[in-house]
């Protein structure tokens, strides 16, 4: 009976197509494992929609329109990383991302002899709210400290429970209201030296490709 050695068993199995291993499905999986992008995001999510970012810093002339720089590298970065496709119709879209761009501060790390910058960093602080076209879910609310339906803390000499009382009729049950719309707050730096040829316009790209990097992230699944 002819053998195989270890060598060329090796051999056959790394050549082997993925897809016999993974089987045929839409995110590919080995072992109950999920592979690639579809791991890592909702399947039920397919279409965003990325209106033009709000600009409410102080525009001056080296930033000016840097929120137009932002949603173009969020856009390339939600196209190059996750299963998610942009689309410019809300109406056709499952989730919609909203951001503002809410503060421009340049700050000097270090200066030469003739007072010039040697060293300097450009931040930009953006607010982001991803939300569900579909139900208004609210996609990017932050987390919420303590687990669900935990008791109130009562601290001594603040106000105590009021003792239970069957006589007393419950409250009326509150109005509805609309879920309170908390955005969660962005922030990156892009470094420049002007030494060495950069300027304030090499920082902000850096700065658009850093928020671009952080939302994407920030559209992850929960773990």
């Amino acid at each position: 009976m002819p053998t195989i050695s270890r060598r060329s068993f090796l051999g056959l199995f790394a050549t082997a197509p993925i897809a016999g291993i993974a089987g045929c499905q839409t995110t590919p999986s080995i072992f109950g494992y999920k592979l690639g992008a579809g791991a890592l995001y909702d399947e039920n999510i397919h279409t965003v929609y990325v209106p033009v970012f709000n600009n409410r810093a102080l525009q001056t002339t080296p930033y000016r329109g840097l929120e137009v720089d932002v949603t173009q590298a969020v856009i390339r970065e939600i196209g190059r990383t996750t299963t998610f496709r942009v689309i410019s119709d809300p109406s056709r879209a499952d989730t919609e991302l909203l951001g503002s761009i809410v503060q421009i501060r340049k700050q000097i790390m270090n200066r030469n002899q003739q007072n010039a910058v040697r060293d300097g960093d450009v931040i930009v602080d953006v607010d982001i709210v991803w939300r569900d076209l579909r139900d208004g879910t609210i996609l990017s609310q932050p987390r919420k400290l303590g687990p669900p339906g935990a008791p109130p803390v009562f601290l001594p000499g603040g106000p105590q429970p009021v003792p239970f009382d069957s006589t007393i009729p419950p409250p009326p049950p509150p109005p509805c209201e609309q879920p309170l719309l908390v955005p969660t707050r962005i922030s990156a730096f892009g470094r420049y030296v002007p030494e060495i040829g950069e300027t304030n316009t090499s920082a902000s790209q850096r700065v658009a490709n850093a928020i671009a990097v952080q939302v994407v992230s920030m559209m992850e699944k929960k773990w």
